[in-house]
């Protein structure tokens, strides 16, 4: 089927696009490359250059495929938290307008919203039923987003990520595995601040397979899924000593002082049981992925403000970055 992907030249965006290929699908990507640093984009898919806020440009789009994916957004806590009104426009106000053009052209999408959205509990273990108590501008936009798609008529499957691991692409390093590994391979030390904090993490791959079968499913018992696996609900310090076995090299330090409290685990059961999901990436394969990426020099350091997105956004702010002079489809065989 033709796919549109929104924001979909991101960090997931470059492993879920090429899997979406590889199945056959053929995709087009729908992004402003506002985190694109050169003049063209590395893929074989189809690219539109727009912002999903180009009301005309948008509707052209979702009127010429068959799906949506909807990726695009100011993702993270700190990163929306920088300009509050643009990532209210982009997170939530831009989405009144897709879900319509979704409804009037009849096409499913998949939405990328978040467990953010159940807020924080170190007791609780959160299912789709469970109370949505959002914390953060970032985990509003997403509740509330949540129920443009969800609205009668809309053809949608909400799927909400648990924290996303593993390389990519575009790889980020702002996510609590991809950092934890990164600094220690480069410093030779990983620091676990606090570590009692639950997390509930899921590899890239895994979420481009979750998201695959929400596109493709023919029958849904359900529209709204938490995506990962009821495994891999870690706390901080487990998270450090999975990944500095791997990593004989790198000393663990301990940090029990934390300025990050937050805390969650989520219960995966639903889309194994209506989807047969079923995460099959750890952390473990994180390492040697990432690992492997340095090596190759693929990522030469994790310095690059590209791999943040605060510190980037901070340097580019999404209102006056200049359009990309030739964004065009380059073709890597």
């Amino acid at each position: 089927m033709k796919v549109l992907v929104l924001g979909g030249a991101g960090y997931i965006g470059s492993v879920l696009c090429p899997y979406l290929q590889s199945q056959g699908d053929e995709v087009t990507i729908y992004d402003n490359l506002m985190y694109e640093t050169g003049e063209t984009i590395n893929t074989t898919c189809d690219l539109i250059y727009a912002d999903i806020r180009n009301a005309q440009q948008l509707e052209a789009a979702i009127a010429a495929t068959d799906t949506v994916v909807h990726l695009a957004a100011m993702s993270n806590d700190p990163a929306s938290e920088l300009n509050p009104n643009l990532a209210w426009d982009i997170n939530y106000l831009a989405n009144k307008n897709i879900a319509r053009l979704c409804r009037q052209y009849k096409k499913r999408i998949v939405y990328a919203s978040s467990c953010s959205v159940y807020g924080f509990s170190l007791e609780k273990v959160f299912d789709e039923r469970s109370e949505l108590r959002p914390v953060t501008l970032y985990a509003r936009s997403k509740m509330y987003s949540e129920g443009l798609f969800l609205s009668p008529g809309i053809d949608s499957v909400c799927l909400r990520f648990a924290t996303v691991y593993g390389a990519a692409t575009n790889p980020r390093f702002d996510l609590v595995v991809n950092t934890m590994i990164g600094t220690g391979y480069f410093t030779k030390q990983l620091t676990v601040n606090g570590g009692e904090q639950w997390r509930p993490v899921v590899h890239v791959k895994d979420v481009a397979e979750a998201i695959y079968l929400a596109l493709h499913s023919e029958t849904l018992r359900h529209r709204v899924y938490n995506v990962g696996s009821s495994e891999q609900n870690y706390r901080i310090s487990d998270l450090g000593k999975i990944i500095g076995a791997a990593m004989p090299d790198v000393s663990v330090v301990e940090n029990k002082a934390s300025a990050d409290k937050r805390s969650y685990r989520a219960n995966f059961d639903r889309i194994s049981k209506d989807l047969g999901f079923k995460a099959s990436h750890t952390v473990a394969d994180a390492v040697r992925e990432l690992l492997a990426s340095f090596e190759s020099g693929k990522v030469k350091s994790m310095g690059e403000d590209v791999y943040y997105r605060v510190k980037y956004l901070k340097k580019h702010p999404v209102e006056n970055k200049t359009a990309v002079k030739q964004a065009v489809r380059q073709i890597t065989g």
